[in-house]
């Protein structure tokens, strides 16, 4: 079973590249069969459709779009922005959306977070688990949230839980 992990934020002290990197480790210690991908991989103009008609697709979304489709599982790894969505996660999913083959029909999609404030980013989980409908992917139904995040809180998550968020859609 393979698992592709995606962050949706570029910076540099990210809370949830922090996380990304925690259930990195835990996937390695249970030998999980992982690709890791840095957000900056998922850099592409705002998608728009004069710019898809006029340059197509970029290179970069169409080789996220193969690693998706590659990866029996995506673990994205979410700031909450606004109590929304990553605009990141958000534009990758756009365009690879427009890739044929609908790499993300049916495909298993957990979600995690960390956030300094107390409800740990769920808040844009949830919008994400509703653009993921829309693009018809299965969303698991357990989040991994952090709230209160910092690099203490972060490293202290329950191996247990971890594990068993990791092994959903198994």
């Amino acid at each position: 079973m393979s698992i592709l992990f995606i962050g949706g934020s570029r910076r540099k002290e990210s809370l949830n590249t922090k996380l990304k990197h925690r259930l990195v480790q835990v996937a390695e210690k249970h030998t999980f069969d992982f690709e890791l991908l840095d957000a900056d991989a998922l850099d592409a103009p705002i998608y728009h459709g004069d710019h898809e008609q006029a340059e197509g697709v970029p290179k970069a979304m169409q080789q996220l779009a193969k690693a998706v489709a590659a990866a029996d599982k995506v673990v994205l790894v979410s700031p909450e922005y606004n109590a929304s969505v990553s605009p990141l996660i958000k534009n990758a999913i756009d365009w690879t959306s427009r890739v044929d083959g609908q790499v993300w029909k049916g495909k298993k999609v957990l979600l995690a977070a960390a956030s300094p404030g107390g409800l740990g980013g769920i808040r844009g989980l949830s919008h994400l688990r509703d653009i993921l409908g829309n693009v018809q992917a299965w969303t698991a139904p357990l989040f991994a949230c952090c709230p209160n995040a910092n690099d203490e809180t972060i490293a202290a998550m329950d191996e247990d839980f971890l594990t068993n968020f990791l092994s959903q859609g198994d």
